[in-house]
């Protein structure tokens, strides 16, 4: 028995995410003009999220049916690699949901024909006409009217199910309600609809999952110079943070803070106990209220991979030590942890499995006349991230937006990353996809005065590539040659400057070319006995004229003497 309740599977949303904003709208136009039914309306997807045309898409065709229209229209605008990845990444989705949905849906059906069979034949027909009432008031799909009057008790169950999917139990507890019987409503006090909106039922040992409704929340951001706090309040729901993914359960209202910690002073005992991190480790303090349920995000790809699922478990880190907990419920993207106590925590996974994750590609420039780049392949950690934007602005560099790898890419895996110049390859290394928390390894590309987009592409060897990024000119070219004090370069290295530059014939023709001298200046300079008085001039006459002077003489410097100012910028 198929179920039409409005679910949202994680794989859709992400891929409908990682849309540029063009495609996305295109893709938002193609589903409203698409032919045949049901159709869906531009009102409800004009100015929508990614999360909510998702919603809009599985609500109108059922959970299948959603990935195949996407992955129809997708095809048909262009975008066949995100087409062919949703396809097979949702398929264990849905197939896993369909089998978990007919075991529940039966366990459900069972409940309320035992309850419908418990009515005289009077009540019966009251509680079919409230029924009705019910489903008008709640905006439900109505069940057709003739149907439901010469329908039997039987019948009733299965179009209560058919129609309403494990929203059963809401509908029929309110109809109970209504009827005053409070004995039989007390039958579903062992089924609720829980945490991440699934269906809770007691004595079955089991959860399914039928929908992603939590409600985002936006924490308070605290910088300091030795950690950035996040604070987050909630009333009584299902709630995650925008910021880490961190969701929690709670049935009064609660207030909690937590931070990202580096996971380098721990790494030897994670090792040792033959783990590896699945997860960043994050510090949750629970400030006023009860978390009832809390899930943590990992990054690992479990979708075609279910061997792994009692793999995971959660680290804690307190004042007592290091203890390792099994975990009660692992989802796409999260574990669980029913009544938590909090401690430094962090989601792991056995060595020893071959497993892929969602990685991150992080690129970094530096602000110069001649290009650098640092590429690193790692773990979507966002105190790694930290650490590493830090340390590459530490030595001036600065990181250039790119969209990340879409497909998933296997932990230890060797992969090569080639740069490419006007279609000619321009350097190459490799790359391993590995968690290193201290000082992670990272491919450096040097190219003297590039003046075209440039495109860089990871593959593993003798396969296609499994990212592909323009770096555009506009994005790598220097602003302005500001160091992170607000000094100018050649101000900051005047001494270094008048001591080791040395062509200075070529300088001083760029300088008269860009008009930053002119004729008669260039002759009294040129006419100076030793390189040093020739600099020395520069700064005592044309450099005072102002910050664009500066800027056309750093990049002559650039030009002229690419491994002094290499130096001076290291």
């Amino acid at each position: 028995m198929a179920s039409k309740t409005r679910t949202r599977t994680r794989t859709l949303a992400e891929t409908l995410e990682n849309l540029s904003q063009h495609n996305f709208e295109h893709f938002c136009f193609k589903l409203v003009i698409r032919r045949g039914l049901p159709r869906v309306r531009r009102s409800s997807v004009n100015g929508r999220s990614s999360l909510e045309v998702a919603d809009v898409l599985v609500s109108t065709f059922t959970l299948a049916g959603a990935v195949q229209v996407a992955v129809e229209i997708l095809r048909d605008i262009g975008c066949y690699e995100d087409a062919e990845l949703l396809a097979a990444r949702a398929s264990a989705e849905v197939r896993h949901f369909n089998a978990t949905a007919e075991k529940h849906e039966s366990i459900l059906l069972q409940k309320i024909l035992a309850t419908l069979e418990d009515l005289k034949n009077k009540h019966f027909e009251e509680f079919k006409w409230l029924l009705r009432q019910t489903e008008k008031k709640k905006g439900f799909p109505g069940i057709p009217k003739y149907r439901m009057e010469i329908a039997s008790r039987v019948e009733v169950a299965e179009l209560m199910v058919e129609t309403y999917g494990l929203q059963s139990v809401e509908v029929t507890r309110e109809v109970l309600e209504k009827m005053n019987r409070r004995d039989l409503v007390q039958r579903f006090s062992e089924i609720s609809l829980g945490s991440e909106g699934s269906l809770e039922l007691e004595g079955c040992g089991s959860t399914m999952q039928v929908s992603s409704d939590w409600t985002k929340l936006d924490p308070e951001v605290i910088s300091t110079d030795e950690a950035t706090t996040y604070s987050l309040q909630s009333e009584a729901g299902n709630f995650e943070c925008s910021v880490s993914g961190l969701r929690w359960v709670c049935k009064e209202k609660v207030s909690l803070k937590y931070k990202f910690c580096s996971s380098k002073y721990h790494m030897e005992k994670i090792e040792s106990i033959q783990y590896m991190p699945a997860g960043p480790l994050m510090d949750v303090t629970a400030i006023a209220g009860k978390l009832d349920v809390v899930y943590l995000p990992h990054w690992i790809c479990i979708d075609d991979n279910p061997t792994i699922l009692d793999k995971f478990a959660v680290l804690h880190i307190d004042d007592c030590g290091v203890t390792v907990e099994k975990v009660s419920e692992v989802t796409s993207s999260h574990v669980k942890l029913c009544e938590p106590t909090f401690s430094l925590k962090m989601v792991l996974v056995k060595l020893g499995f071959s497993v892929e994750i969602n990685c991150k590609v992080f690129v970094y420039k530096t602000n110069r006349p001649f290009l650098k780049l640092h590429v690193y392949l790692i773990p979507p950690d966002p105190a790694l991230k930290e650490e590493l934007d830090e340390t590459e602005k530490s030595f001036g560099y600065e990181r250039i937006q790119l969209q990340h790898p879409k497909k998933p890419l296997k932990m230890n895996d060797w992969f090569i990353l080639t740069a490419h110049l006007d279609g000619k390859e321009m350097d190459s290394d490799t790359l391993q996809l590995i968690y290193e928390s201290m000082e992670p390894n990272f491919y450096e590309l040097f190219i003297m005065n590039p003046d075209k987009d440039i495109e860089l592409q990871l593959k593993r060897e003798k396969e296609l590539p499994v990212w592909t990024r323009k770096i555009l000119k506009e994005a790598y070219q220097s602003t302005g040659p500001l160091q992170a004090s607000g000094e100018h370069f050649v101000d900051k290295h005047r001494v270094t400057l008048i001591k080791r530059v040395s062509n200075l014939a070529a300088i001083l023709d760029d300088l008269l070319d860009k008009k930053v001298i002119q004729q008669e200046v260039y002759a009294e300079i040129c006419a100076k006995c030793t390189d040093e008085d020739k600099i020395r001039a520069l700064y005592s006459g044309p450099l005072k004229a102002g910050e664009t002077c500066k800027d056309i003489f750093y990049k002559i410097l650039g030009k002229n003497e690419p491994f002094l100012i290499q130096e001076l910028e290291e």
